[in-house]
């Protein structure tokens, strides 16, 4: 069943939630990539830190490549998928917060942190309050196609 035979079409807000996750999750699997390659960097070889840091690239790509895909959801009114891009949005700020603390010095890390925030609460913000809660509220209660 298509958005015009239901009349259900997402609210403005739940498109920007989508364009915001998106972008989130582009923002994280970059971080990925460029943690993996920082593997290769003489200080991080010097130290003996190149596994956890390739692991800790490769989480963010995870996290990023499943915040992309579960925000596509998120237009046919999936309320698991909102679950899932709130849950994978807070986890990105979280890993956010482990950065700052593992490198207090790294004013890289305040700015990244401090983005992710205000974007992470907007996307929650976003899906859950106002016509947004309405229309997943709504998108549960019709049949399923």
């Amino acid at each position: 069943m298509s958005d015009e035979a239901t009349g259900l079409r997402p609210p403005k807000r739940v498109i920007v939630v989508v364009v915001l996750a998106y972008i989130s999750g582009v923002f994280d699997i970059v971080a990925g990539v460029v943690l993996i390659l920082l593997r290769y960097d003489d200080s991080v070889r010097a130290s003996g830190n190149a596994f956890p840091v390739t692991l800790w690239g490769a989480g963010m790509i995870l996290i990023g490549l499943l915040t992309i895909a579960m925000a596509s959801g998120l237009t046919r009114g999936r309320n698991i998928a909102r679950i899932f891009v709130t849950a994978l949005v807070a986890l990105s700020t979280i890993v956010d917060l482990i950065d700052i603390i593992a490198a207090p010095g790294d004013g890289g890390a305040w700015w990244s942190f401090g983005i992710g925030a205000v974007v992470t609460a907007l996307i929650i913000l976003a899906l859950w309050a106002g016509r947004s809660a309405e229309f997943f509220r709504r998108a549960r209660t019709l049949p399923a196609a």
